[in-house]
């Protein structure tokens, strides 16, 4: 009798939802203003490179700043091979991806600690808020890494959706590069007009 529904990202399908559920999607307003930060994205010229910039931006905002990351990864390898990268550097993380299923309250319950890094596919631990530990939010709150754009915005916002959550502060920023999968298979020729 009745069919309802909530969702930080409905916006961008609400024309697919009217047209499965007969129902409309209404915006309700927030109940806190966002303090969200979103940074300016940047395009590295290979896997390389990004590894290496989202590198850069950890030891920045975690070990400089005290605050807490959270990187977001397409793939479990990715997560995997990013996870290797900050182990060269020497940066303490932990991974959340589809083999930590056990682990993932706890995983997630830590994410807001002073410092933390925490890897994870993008899907891992949705529909979960990351609680600042003491002190974070005074240092800017939790900082978002997207390593690489999806094919539905959608997704791409739920990711920068955890942070600043309930009126925290907090910042996002896209680090992607020419060779993720959205350039190469669907822009192929943007890609040649860069490099060129």
């Amino acid at each position: 009798l009745r069919l309802a529904g909530m969702s930080g990202t409905a916006q961008e399908v609400a024309a697919e939802i009217g047209r499965t559920y007969g129902l409309p999607v209404v915006r309700v307003p927030l109940h806190k203003p966002s303090q969200r930060l979103t940074w300016p994205a940047r395009c590295l010229p290979d896997r390389a490179a990004k590894w290496q910039a989202v590198a850069e931006s950890v030891r920045a905002e975690a070990l400089e700043i005290g605050r807490p990351v959270l990187i977001g990864t397409r793939t479990v390898r990715d997560s995997e091979e990013l996870s290797a990268v900050l182990g060269v550097h020497g940066i303490e993380h932990v991974v959340l991806n589809a083999k930590q299923d056990s682990a993932e309250a706890q995983i997630i319950a830590r994410a807001g600690e002073r410092g933390r890094v925490t890897v994870a596919t993008n899907m891992a631990g949705r529909g979960t808020d990351i609680i600042l530990a003491h002190g974070v939010a005074e240092r800017g709150g939790l900082h978002v890494i997207l390593t690489e754009y999806h094919e539905s915005r959608r997704i791409d916002r739920q990711l920068f959706g955890r942070s600043a959550r309930q009126g925290d502060p907090g910042s996002g920023q896209a680090l992607v590069s020419l060779e993720d999968e959205l350039f190469t298979a669907h822009a192929p020729w943007l890609v040649r007009a860069l490099r060129a």
